[in-house]
Parts: C-alpha cells; structure tokens; sequence
C-alpha cells in the first residue's frame, strides 16, 4: 500500500528513503524515476508505514487464504488485496505474505470509493477517520486503518 508525500523544503531523496524505511531505489522504481534529486513541492509515492498494522506470515504445507484469514480473524477478500493476490491465486510452502496484526481492522479502498461510502462501509465516524489516517487520498487499493 501506498500514499502521496509532498516534498517540503530541505528535502532529499535520501532523506525520504530513511523516514519511510525504504531504500532510494526502491523509490525511484515506484515513481519511475531515475534522477537523485527531488524539489519542494514535488508529489512522490511512498509506501505507507505499514509496520504498526501488519505483519509476516511465511505459509506452510496445506495452507490455504481462507484458513489463514480465519486464523486471523480477517476477511480473505482484504487479505487477496493486501498481497497483490487474486482467487486463482496458490500458495506455495515458504512464500511470505501480509496479514493484519491482532486486533487491528484495516479497509482496502476500492474505485470510486468516496469519504461517505468508506464511512458507511465502516460505521466510522469522519473524526476517527481522519485521526486514524490524516493523508486519504483514495485511491484504489489505500490501506485505511480502521482500529488502534
């Protein structure tokens, strides 16, 4: 999942890198880019700080999506998006994917989500939407943290 960071004054790429704990090349291959140097009031994409909300899973002989997302208590629809996966999608022993950690509820936005629909969706206020997540821009695909 990603977001849209507004470069501020003082800036660098490899400053960026760091903050968001990714390397500058894997920024320059998200935003396609193949330059060092980035200006005030640029649009980049980053990847969000996921570290908080989800967590490694390395998947075992006879997993399937449906059990881990059980295990997990997660709905096997958001685990698909959250990996890039789709229904026709196996799994292998040792492959790694992503699952919310305990407890936390996340929400994958889809096309044409709008602010209103995602609340309803979510039965959240707009105050703890926004206080959970300051920077929606949805988009499809944005991971919107639903819990604490």
């Amino acid at each position: 999942m990603y977001t849209i960071y507004n470069v501020r004054y003082g800036d660098t790429l490899d400053q960026i890198a760091i903050n968001f704990g990714v390397t500058v090349d894997e920024l320059k291959k998200i935003n396609g880019i193949d330059y060092n140097q980035v200006m005030m009031g640029d649009q980049i994409i980053v990847p969000n700080n996921q570290k908080d909300y989800l967590k490694s899973y390395i998947v075992i002989t006879g997993d399937t999506l449906y059990d881990i997302a059980r295990r997990n208590n997660v709905d096997v629809n958001t685990l698909l998006l959250l990996n890039g996966m789709n229904q026709n999608d196996f799994l292998y022993p040792g492959q790694e994917i992503v699952i919310p950690v305990s407890d936390n509820k996340i929400y994958i936005t889809k096309e044409n989500d709008t602010i209103s629909k995602v609340l309803t969706d979510t039965n959240m206020t707009l105050e703890d939407l926004m206080n959970k997540n300051p920077n929606i821009y949805l988009l499809p695909e944005q991971m919107i943290i639903l819990t604490d």
